[in-house]
């Protein structure tokens, strides 16, 4: 049975457990209720029945409340029958509140997972991301919590179904023990059988539904990032091909699991009639013709009536919840992968002196190691460079300034410092990267440049001031709608140059004191790589520069060059004392015919 995997739905209901049993007390009066009423059948029927039975139920009723006593016969009859009425109205009233606290609750508690889940995300590291892909973590988020709630909402629902079962089940027990017992002996063990077999295989396949979701979001989600790659190629015959593979087995294991759904419905609904007749029949052999056994017969009449919608409900409730668990669950564990310690790390304090790199070794796992052995400085407001040829560790070492990596050995330190012992979020406040692909985000030119900063908070003084710095100004003054044009999902209506201009003007806005530029010109052409290098040019001794470079007349003005090789650093020195050298940067500079 599903049962003992029911532990992933109580994650899923932390914080909210008090509110979720205050709707199943609702659900409960509400089973009460009903039972009530169903056994309220039997006197009303007995007084029809035998109308002087109407004085005996008047005088048992008055014991309770006294002022009965002066009604006449049709009124005491009237108001019984409209108490029973009452019953069943206020039975549904509480179903009614019940069903939309459900509703309400369940949907505050999706939307909460919704943002945990991507809080979860944002707080994980940078390696993180290089091990998921994001049509995977998307699908996880949007796709598998919907199933989790709607999991959850099924589950407080059968437990209502359950208890209203139960209750009609105690009113018949009441009336007729031994026909009672041999339904409920009847019953509970097919119906175990039934949804034991049924259940194990839906939770497989739900297991296999939701790994081929991850499959066909991750498959979409990175093709159509690639899409100009994929055309190029003419590969979408291929695509197409691995999507139909993915969607086909999908179709396969879900009509499966439609399928057993609905199969214990009908086989349950069979059984119930059968049984409920078989019960009639033994409880009149029984009673024989007695004048209790109309009445009586009209109450297991109109229990065997609502067991049988509530039995076939349950389980068809039974068999969907147990296909969704497997979302639930995968939900849950995201959710417990929320950080509870309260351990707050020290700040770092704003660079005064330098960033340092003590004896940093780094390997990506189990590869080869990247760097080795590597110790270098880059001091406050100065202008510095790498360099060195493809492979050699150049946007590695970036990554380690960033914090996106910890080194295998040695120390990343700022002011003496180590980043492994400090919030690495306040270091990263302090610097910013533009890379060689300048990510861009859909909006308009203005949200990319105050990336991350409300409305309301924005200084358009500094937005104009940042984008004369970064020589963005001359496209975005001759644009229609200026800084408010949209520039399309991931810039797509920009020019490489534009964007990586507009790249360096959110990071001149937000006014880091430390600037890197990861081959930030190495896609351009010259007339924008040479606005991109007057803009470096313009931050020259206000901010602490680190330019990375494949073409060494991007470094060429810089105050101290790093040549790295295999990971080491080969030279250092200034432009013209490497250049006068026999080293790698003097053959670099041969090759880039570079003065």
């Amino acid at each position: 049975m599903i049962f003992p995997k029911l532990s992933s739905l109580f994650v899923l209901a932390r914080g909210r457990r008090r509110t979720l049993f205050f709707l199943y007390v609702l659900v409960l009066g509400s089973a009460v209720m009903e039972s009530v009423g169903i056994a309220s059948f039997y006197p009303v029927v007995d007084m029809f029945q035998n109308i002087s039975q109407l004085d005996y139920y008047k005088d048992k009723l008055t014991l309770w409340v006294p002022a009965l006593e002066s009604l006449s016969r049709e009124k005491f009859l009237s108001y019984t029958l409209l108490a029973v009425g009452a019953l069943f109205v206020f039975k549904n009233v509480f179903l009614v509140l019940a069903g939309y606290g459900n509703v309400r609750v369940l949907t505050d508690l999706y939307c909460s997972w919704m943002n945990r889940v991507f809080k979860v995300y944002l707080d994980k590291p940078y390696t993180f991301f290089l091990e998921n892909k994001a049509g995977d973590l998307v699908q996880r988020k949007i796709m598998q919590t919907q199933k989790a709630s709607s999991a959850l909402k099924i589950f407080v629902t059968f437990l209502g179904g359950m208890t209203s079962i139960l209750g009609v089940f105690v009113v018949l027990f009441l009336l007729s023990p031994k026909a009672t017992l041999s339904v409920v002996f009847l019953l509970v063990p097919v119906y175990y059988v039934v949804m034991k077999v049924s259940q194990g295989r839906v939770y497989t396949a739900g297991e296999r539904i939701v790994e081929l979701e991850r499959e066909g979001f991750s498959l979409t989600t990175e093709v159509l990032s690639g899409v100009k790659q994929v055309k190029l190629f003419r590969a979408e015959d291929y695509f197409q091909s691995k999507s139909k593979c993915i969607w086909r087995e999908y179709a396969q294991h879900y009509v499966r699991n439609q399928f057993l759904n609905s199969l214990p419905r009908p086989v349950l609904e069979t059984l119930v009639v059968l049984v409920g007749v078989g019960a009639l029949y033994m409880f009149m052999q029984d009673s024989g013709q007695g004048e209790e056994l109309f009445p009586t017969l009209a109450v297991f009449a109109v229990g065997i009536y609502r067991i049988l919608p509530l039995a076939s409900g349950s389980s068809t409730q039974a068999m969907i919840l147990a296909s969704l668990l497997p979302s639930a669950e995968t939900v849950a564990k995201l959710l417990l992968q929320e950080e509870t310690s309260a351990k707050k790390e020290s700040p770092v304090p704003p660079m005064i002196h330098e960033i340092e790199f003590q004896n940093v070794c780094f390997s990506y796992g189990d590869r080869k190691t990247v760097l080795e052995d590597l110790s270098f400085k880059f001091a406050n407001n100065k202008f510095y460079g790498i360099v060195g040829v493809s492979g050699s560790g150049k946007s590695t070492i970036v990554d380690l300034i960033a914090g996106f990596f910890k080194p295998t050995k040695g120390r990343v330190l700022i002011d003496n410092v180590s980043l492994k012992e400090v919030d690495i979020s306040t270091w990263r406040s302090q610097i910013g990267i533009i890379s060689q692909e300048a990510f861009i985000f859909s909006g308009t030119i203005e949200d990319n440049i105050c990336f991350g900063v409300n409305v309301a908070d924005r200084d358009q003084g500094r937005i104009k001031k940042a984008t004369r710095i970064a020589y963005a100004d001359e496209f975005i003054d001759l644009l229609p709608e200026g800084y408010q044009t949209m520039v399309g999902e991931r810039g797509v209506k920009l020019s490489g140059g534009q964007r990586q201009r507009l790249a360096i003007a959110r990071a001149v806005y937000q006014d880091t004191p430390i600037l890197v530029f990861d081959e930030a010109t190495s896609s351009l052409d010259a007339v924008s790589e040479l606005k991109v290098q007057r803009a470096i040019d313009n931050l020259h001794g206000k901010r602490t520069v680190i330019v990375v470079a494949h073409r060494l007349v991007t470094v060429a003005g810089a105050d101290f060059i790093y040549v790295i090789e295999n990971g080491r650093v080969a030279e250092e020195g200034t432009h013209k004392g490497l250049k006068a050298g026999n080293g790698l940067y003097s053959r670099l500079c041969e090759k880039q015919s570079l003065k």
